[in-house]
């Protein structure tokens, strides 16, 4: 299983959205995405949402991505 971490940021006022990786542990990918916060000062108040997905396969086109959502 892997865990890809997304920073979407806000088309509205410029932010743009980043990738932050893909790991093969849910803690890992928890944990790169609190670090990712700090160190670029995003905050509740920031215009960035984060979302973790789960998705089990490399090389494979994912359709629904609400579906592979980790919620939390």
């Amino acid at each position: 299983m892997y865990y890809v971490v997304l920073d979407q940021g806000c088309s509205e006022c410029g932010e743009s959205s980043n990738i932050l990786g893909i790991f093969t542990s849910i803690d890992k990918a928890k944990k790169v995405r609190d670090e990712y916060k700090i160190v670029n000062n995003l905050d509740e108040y920031s215009d960035h949402e984060f979302f973790i997905y789960k998705i089990d396969a490399l090389d494979k086109v994912y359709q629904n991505s609400y579906e592979h959502l980790i919620e939390e």
